[in-house]
């Protein structure tokens, strides 16, 4: 197993709610970091993202609380130069799913467009920002990593064929370059032969970023979520895709978004996601 490193971003710029922000800090609390070593894991906690205290707030199209987004992607980016190294893995937890945007750009300013982002999601999360209504920029990561646009400079090089989507339930408009596997695909030829398909997929010589909306994941089994799913993956099929793209030399980090502490009092939640993610750790 390669050198695991975990950092948090505590987030909630790209929603409306507050409550995905405090993840980092409740993970730890709730024995993280000691139930990846009780397993043989060697673990380097890199600590928190430090986010400004003066982010903004507001309901003012287009985009929900605009720059605060833009702000906390370039404190990723300033904060996370000790992140993507040769034989090591990094497992980052947020924070909502626009952390997607600050994360792609960290790993690229390291391999440049030899990188590849595998997004789990119950959601597309590549609306485009209106006029006419206010969004929050958790539903527009991919827009803004594929779309040139006035809001973040594009990144050279990067395009659809640098994306795959899996497990979504809902289509939505994106760069058709795009491969995308939505859940009813999963359930009809499984987890395991689509997500070799979708390394097969990737060019060799790029390194790989995984993000992980946990509304992917069945309401019934996670339900401290942001924005919860009836239906959904299992956490054990979960935890099979994982271990499925981390056995692939190329990842280089695990990032895991909209987990909702509030809808978790009694702390069981958390220690799900935990057991969860020491399973796709473990050797």
């Amino acid at each position: 197993m390669k050198q695991l490193k975990v950092a948090g971003i505590p987030m909630n710029s790209g929603g409306f709610y507050t409550g995905t922000e405090t993840t980092p800090k409740v993970l730890r609390e709730a024995g993280l970091i000691d139930a990846l070593e009780k397993q043989g894991i060697s673990v380097l906690d890199m600590g928190d993202v430090n986010i400004p205290s003066y982010i903004p707030r507001h309901n003012v199209p287009p985009i929900r609380n605009w720059p605060g987004p833009r702000v906390v992607w370039e404190e990723i980016c300033h904060q996370s130069k000790d992140w993507f190294h040769e034989d090591e893995v990094l497992l980052l937890f947020g924070g909502d799913c626009s952390i997607e945007t600050g994360t792609v750009h960290s790993l690229y300013r390291r391999y440049a467009a030899d990188i590849h982002l595998i997004v789990i999601d119950a959601h597309i999360d590549a609306y485009k920002p209106s006029a006419d209504h206010c969004m929050g920029a958790a539903g527009m990561g991919l827009w803004f990593l594929l779309e040139e646009n006035d809001f973040l400079n594009s990144l050279k090089g990067f395009s659809g064929d640098n994306v795959s989507i899996v497990g979504y339930q809902h289509e939505s408009e994106i760069n058709t370059d795009v491969k995308k596997h939505p859940l009813s695909e999963l359930r009809e030829k499984g987890i395991r032969q689509i997500i070799q398909k979708v390394l097969q997929e990737i060019p060799q010589n790029r390194k790989i970023m995984v993000h992980l909306d946990l509304d992917v994941i069945a309401k019934a089994e996670m339900h401290a979520v942001y924005s919860p799913s009836e239906a959904g993956l299992s956490m054990t099929e979960t935890t099979s895709l994982l271990r499925e793209i981390l056995a692939d030399s190329r990842t280089a980090g695990v990032e895991i978004t909209e987990f909702f502490p509030p809808y978790d009092p009694d702390g069981s939640q958390s220690k799900a996601l935990i057991n969860m993610l020491v399973d796709v750790f473990r050797e």
